[in-house]
């Protein structure tokens, strides 16, 4: 099998991390840990692929570096954020040409590759302006493209998904289409027609950076490889990300594992309260982050700080606990046992709606209460957002 995409740095500051993957490796190391032979083609530096060999070295990968001008780092804060890369502006090397019977492309920052393949799974990976298939040239006999619910839109150039999966499959001549749809799991389209939807998996902590490489990995073994119905295709896909998740290590063999793991399902249209201060720079801007991330994966959100603000003590405890009342589940952010924040808790838990509170260095003395009345403690920010949305539609 070939699989051609990138090499890049990754680092990430909450949980940290800082590791050298980029799509393409991790996609190539965890199809070669189900005994499959991979080619890998990618960019690197000359100066650098000695050492890329060796860091992503693995008995079933053959390493084809390309020459590129410099190794690309992506920086994340925490792994919900959006990346800074650098170089920002990276010159643009050769495209590179492959041929084979099964390939996994992703799309390149340095680069491009042409692709002439049986069995082509394409990622393009790039939510602002995601290519086309055959743009550069590209062709295959059975293509399957992994597109998100941005990209799909954008790609199809039309806010309807189902017009705009059409238009996709009709412009690349598309035999399956895989729409990520976060929470509401990966609906799968077969000649422009949906054919289903395959769940999301839980798992107990949430490390995404990564997770859509291991998604479209997993679905190119079992459907290209393997040879496995597109929706079966998808759903291993779904576990073995959830998987990766929760231990980051990236693999697409189908194990007892992940046959118990219990799918999210989304009985209703939760809604979810932000608790914490939001009184200094570095208060506001956790709210901020909780706020975005919850809202890209399709949560409903009451923010006392957006939708209330400030104002006289009687004006905003009645405002806030309105909100409170409505909503099904709670995110609080309790390091500094802010004591509003700590009310708002103990409202919530007399009316038996659960809270997910994020403690990060608080004193164990300082949870009894939140632990002994059933409040589900993390200690991780992306693992807090998923678990609060988890929670809040069950």
């Amino acid at each position: 099998m070939i699989v051609v995409g990138g090499y890049y740095l990754e680092q990430c500051v909450k949980p940290h991390e800082k590791v050298g993957f980029g799509s393409g490796g991790r996609a190539a190391m965890a199809i070669a840990s189900a005994g499959v032979p991979v080619d890998w083609y990618y960019y690197s530096p000359s100066e650098d692929c000695r050492r890329v060999a060796l860091s992503l070295a693995h008995e079933n990968i053959a390493h084809f570096p390309h020459d590129s001008d410099a190794l690309i780092t992506f920086r994340y804060f925490h792994p919900l954020s959006s990346p800074v890369y650098s170089p920002s502006n990276p010159a643009i090397s050769p495209s590179i040409e492959v041929e084979g019977d099964v390939v996994l492309r992703f799309g390149f920052m340095e680069g491009d590759a042409v692709v002439r393949g049986g069995r082509v799974i394409y990622d393009p990976q790039s939510p602002n302006e995601p290519i086309s298939y055959s743009k550069n040239g590209s062709i295959a006999s059975n293509l399957a493209i992994v597109l998100n619910a941005t990209e799909v839109r954008k790609l199809g150039r039309s806010d309807d998904e189902t017009e705009a999966v059409k238009k996709v499959g009709t412009i690349d001549n598309a035999d399956v289409v895989l729409v990520k749809a976060g929470a509401e799991g990966c609906r799968v389209y077969l000649s422009g027609e949906l054919q289903g939807t395959v769940p999301p998996y839980k798992s107990e902590r949430v490390y995404k950076i990564g997770s859509g490489d291991v998604f479209s990995a997993s679905f190119a073994y079992q459907w290209g490889v393997l040879g496995k119905s597109e929706m079966e295709s998808a759903d291993v896909a779904s576990r073995c990300t959830s998987q990766y998740c929760e231990t980051r290590l990236p693999t697409v063999l189908a194990n007892e594992d992940l046959k118990r793991l219990k799918s999210i399902e989304r009985k209703r249209e939760g809604r979810i309260y932000i608790a914490g201060p939001f009184f200094t720079v570095g208060e506001l801007w956790v709210i901020e982050e909780a706020w975005k991330a919850l809202t890209e994966l399709g949560a409903e959100v009451f923010s006392p700080y957006h939708a209330v603000g400030f104002g006289s003590a009687d004006q905003v405890a009645d405002a806030d606990l309105k909100g409170l009342d409505e909503c099904t589940a709670v995110l609080a952010f309790i390091d500094g046992c802010d004591l509003g924040t700590i009310f708002e808790i103990g409202y919530a838990r007399s009316k038996n709606v659960p809270v997910v509170a994020l403690s990060e260095n608080a004193k164990d003395g300082d949870l009894t209460m939140l632990t002994g009345t059933g409040c589900i403690l993390i200690d991780d920010f992306s693992t807090a957002i998923y678990r609060a949305a988890w929670e809040s539609w069950r």
